[in-house]
């Protein structure tokens, strides 16, 4: 995306499932936000006490990654561990 020029008002929109769509919508707008990429819901339900959680969680690992370019994952390794298993790596 950084070698694309950007049309005068881009934007975004964001069609999910309901239970994720707070959680998506916040993670874009953190990540393409600063690329003066506008985001929004195509319907945005209030997220429930679990997904509030799961936001804040994902948005600050997002923020993370930006800042530091490590997700942070060397916080829980065993974590980790089990993810690249899972995934085959």
């Amino acid at each position: 995306m950084r070698h694309q020029p950007l049309p005068r008002s881009a934007r975004v929109w964001i069609a999910t499932d309901p239970d994720h769509t707070a959680r998506v919508v916040i993670l874009a707008r953190i990540a393409l936000g600063s690329q003066g990429i506008r985001v929004g819901p195509a319907d945005l339900p209030a997220p429930s006490s679990a997904e509030r959680r799961k936001l804040l969680r994902d948005a600050l690992r997002l923020t993370l990654w930006r800042a530091t370019g490590s997700t942070g994952a060397w916080l829980a390794p065993e974590v980790a561990a089990r993810k690249r298993v899972d995934c085959g790596v």
